[in-house]
């Protein structure tokens, strides 16, 4: 998306590809109704995806993105309603939360349902979420992070700064909401 839709030289995301038919002018998508635009999308998406890899140069890519934007949604904020959301999301702080099953399937595959259905059990704007076997790499939320003693694991961590696992289902609702 980076390489095919960015424009480089005033940021933000144009809605054809570098690589499509050549066109006047290449425009971009700013308002967000009724349906998010591509921008807001994108930026949205970016900050996500930042939160989960640690990749800052996706996180620098939605910045600029949100300063060639955001004049226009100071403005007029009913028609920014998902870039306003990748704002807040930005500003926020934010929780990743790891989801570790033991390694080659073992274990219950119950209970790590259990501990995600805890995750996506209400709305939480300033989470992300990612899941793996042990031993899994990418992403790099999931990087190092081990089941306990044979139990699926949640990591609820900050800035990938996590705090201890915990297995059961109301240990992470508790972690959760603290």
């Amino acid at each position: 998306m980076i390489d095919r839709f960015a424009d480089r030289e005033r940021g933000g995301f144009f809605t054809t590809s570098s690589d499509h038919e050549q066109l006047i002018a290449r425009r971009k998508d700013v308002g967000d109704h009724p349906i998010p635009s591509g921008n807001s999308s994108a930026t949205y998406g970016l900050l996500r995806l930042a939160a989960l890899t640690g990749e800052k140069g996706y996180e620098d890519r939605a910045i600029e993105t949100m300063r060639v934007f955001a004049p226009a949604a100071m403005q007029h904020s009913e028609a920014f309603g998902h870039l306003l959301q990748a704002i807040d999301f930005h500003l926020s702080p934010v929780r990743e939360v790891a989801l570790i099953a033991p390694a080659n399937g073992a274990g219950d595959s119950s209970a790590l349902g259990e501990l995600a259905g805890v995750v996506r059990s209400a709305h939480r704007p300033h989470v992300v979420l990612a899941g793996g076997p042990e031993g899994t790499d990418r992403p790099e939320l999931l990087r190092e992070r081990h089941a306990v003693e044979g139990h699926p694991a949640a990591y609820v961590c900050e800035n990938f700064t996590c705090r201890a696992p915990v297995t059961e289902p109301s240990e992470l609702a508790s972690a959760l909401n603290t």
